[in-house]
């Protein structure tokens, strides 16, 4: 872990920092407006090096573009990023989390996140930007229950 990292909720400030993040990590950009205030960001002597954010249906939400910095991985920045994402849902009453990754489901798996069909979702959910463009098999989207 690096000792003067930050993690804080974004801002409008910070869209265009999420932004760079997002792109030089080869994640889509879709609708980061709409959801910013459901995202965190990773702040390291004065840049952001890493992002995560949700989509909220009802009790559920749908973790997104979460996203550090090739030279900052492997430092526990998205463990922070996603912990707090997942706080944050708790403490606004989301009892479950989903989400869908094609490259690193056992990082995820530290939460209680377990493999699920995309059909179990609700419609909206499975209709999700996230959910659609993740381009991967139902069978790596991932559920847990918030507690």
């Amino acid at each position: 872990m690096i000792k003067d990292l930050r993690i804080r909720s974004a801002g409008t400030q910070d869209l265009p920092a999420i932004s760079k993040v997002l792109a030089q990590c080869g994640l889509d950009e879709h609708e980061i407006e709409a959801h910013l205030e459901t995202f965190h960001v990773a702040v390291l002597e004065g840049r952001i090096v890493g992002c995560a954010g949700a989509e909220r249906y009802d009790d559920l939400v749908v973790i997104r573009s979460v996203a550090v910095l090739p030279e900052y991985r492997q430092l526990g920045v998205a463990t922070h990023l996603v912990s707090a994402v997942l706080m944050r849902a708790r403490a606004q009453g989301v009892r479950r989390a989903v989400l869908a990754t094609s490259n690193c489901p056992s990082h995820f798996a530290r939460y209680g996140f377990q493999l699920v069909s995309a059909e179990n979702l609700p419609a909206e959910v499975r209709a999700s930007h996230t959910l659609r463009i993740a381009g991967i098999p139902p069978g790596l989207c991932m559920h847990c229950e918030l507690k």
